[in-house]
């Protein structure tokens, strides 16, 4: 269960959201940036990075940096503007990754990620942000 602690306090007629959909109990637009390193959505939680990204879109008032698997840049750059934005790769890297599960064969391997940045267009306070696709 997510903890409000973190929220801000609503101003008189501002509600907090559960959204069914990313379990996040914050209000839309709630802080300028947010800043993001997802599971890389593979094996056991496919698209998993995918709603984080979309959760994190939905925070933000202005922007978005999120870390992603290299491997899936055209696919996000493409998810992104489906939703109405636009997002461009602000850095390449590597990630050294280590054994951390049982199904890793390999003390460590190196993965290419990408630091993407998403910018937020300034919607409309009657937006419906949280009805869109989220996959």
């Amino acid at each position: 269960r997510q903890s409000n602690r973190n929220a801000p306090p609503p101003d008189e007629g501002a509600t907090l959201i559960l959204n069914d959909k990313d379990g996040i109990s914050l209000q839309n637009d709630c802080v300028d940036t947010v800043l993001t390193n997802p599971p890389f959505g593979t094996k056991h939680n496919a698209g998993i990075d995918v709603q984080f990204l979309r959760t994190a879109t939905r925070l933000a008032r202005k922007s978005v940096y999120s870390f992603h698997k290299s491997s899936t840049r055209d696919y996000l750059l493409r998810k992104v503007a489906e939703w109405g934005m636009e997002a461009t790769v602000v850095a390449e890297m590597q990630f050294e990754l280590g054994n951390t599960y049982k199904y890793h064969q390999k003390k460590s391997v190196d993965i290419a990620v990408d630091l993407l940045r998403v910018s937020i267009p300034q919607r409309q306070k009657d937006d419906n942000h949280d009805e869109e696709e989220t996959t």
